[in-house]
């Protein structure tokens, strides 16, 4: 068996937090295995085959030409818009063979057999989720719901708050420009059911 570490810390910005994005774990390139840290600096969705930070900017500034952004510039760009992520996932112990498998699928047999952590959510955290409309970086699944069932309990928040979540299309191999769209028709609507 083989442990991987989600090493991505909970963002929350400083100002006013407008949405929380939700993620699963960490990619690999962004997971300690078996006690062995990453190499390099490491953020949020670092996959180059992931769209998620083109899909963004489309989404937040339509007006400007996306562009690869560092790791500062990415907390800069999340500060500037109100926007707090966390993975949900602390730790996965997976078989030897998905030792270097990053898919959902995995996280979900691991949480089947009790092999999963959560992430610890701090006081703030706690209350924005609470109030404060919240996304998934993917289509609602039984296993996502599952993971979020074990993230709130955990964190000694009401499985209720599965309402107050919306899921995105993947942003991985996707046009951003299209996805973002997407993404903006569906937030519109959401926000309008939402009763927060």
């Amino acid at each position: 068996m083989v442990t991987h570490q989600d090493e991505i810390p909970i963002f929350i910005p400083r100002k006013k937090t407008k949405l929380v994005i939700f993620g699963t774990m960490g990619s690999i390139n962004a997971r300690s295995i078996n006690g062995v840290k990453p190499e390099g600096d490491f953020f949020y969705y670092n996959n180059n085959r992931n769209h998620f930070w083109k899909v963004l900017q489309f989404l937040f500034e339509p007006s400007k030409e996306p562009r690869k952004l560092t790791i500062k510039e990415k907390k800069e760009f999340l500060e500037k818009h109100g926007i707090a992520m966390t993975n949900i996932v602390d730790q996965a112990i997976v078989p030897n063979k998905f030792k270097t498998d990053p898919s959902d699928t995995v996280l979900f047999d691991s949480h089947k057999k009790n092999k999963v952590t959560f992430k610890n959510a701090n006081r703030k955290l706690r209350e924005i989720l609470k109030s404060t409309p919240m996304f998934f970086t993917c289509r609602r699944k039984k296993g996502i719901e599952e993971l979020l069932k074990g993230y709130f309990s955990q964190n000694n928040l009401p499985e209720t708050l599965i309402e107050n979540i919306w899921y995105w299309a993947t942003p991985t191999r996707c046009n951003p420009k299209k996805r973002s769209e997407m993404w903006r028709e569906e937030m519109l609507s959401f926000y309008k059911s939402l009763k927060l």
